[in-house]
């Protein structure tokens, strides 16, 4: 596998995990209202809970990463990777939240790593 796949991958797959534990952390959060009068409140009610923090983290890592990406490699092909994504967090969430695993949800996995396959080639 080269560098730049190596890269495009690893970035993808922390957006993808970055995703799955925001969502761990908006669980522990509950309802928040994000209105002019309660921005400052929410904003730190948001930002003590930890995944959250992790979270963006990765999501700021793979956001740095694909910068890097991009200096490197034709967008052509670097971008419909970022598709896997939806592949990866599909997976997390059956296995983190016992979200279902229908067969129309297998079959796009199927269409969008065929797809990514066959643009790549």
């Amino acid at each position: 596998m080269n560098k730049d796949l190596t890269e495009i991958l690893i970035s993808v797959f922390m957006g993808a995990l970055g995703q799955t534990i925001l969502k761990l952390g908006a669980k522990k959060l509950g309802t928040i209202s994000l209105s002019i009068s309660t921005i400052a409140k929410d904003i730190l009610h948001i930002l003590i809970i930890p995944e959250i923090l992790i979270g963006l983290i990765l999501f700021g890592s793979s956001f740095l990463l694909w910068i890097k990406v991009l200096t490197k490699s034709d967008l052509s092909y670097a971008y419909p990777m970022v598709s896997l994504g939806y592949v990866l967090v599909a997976l997390l969430s059956k296995l983190l939240f016992n979200e279902p695993f229908t067969l129309n949800k297998i079959a796009g996995i199927l269409m969008i790593v065929s797809g990514v396959f066959i643009l790549n080639r």
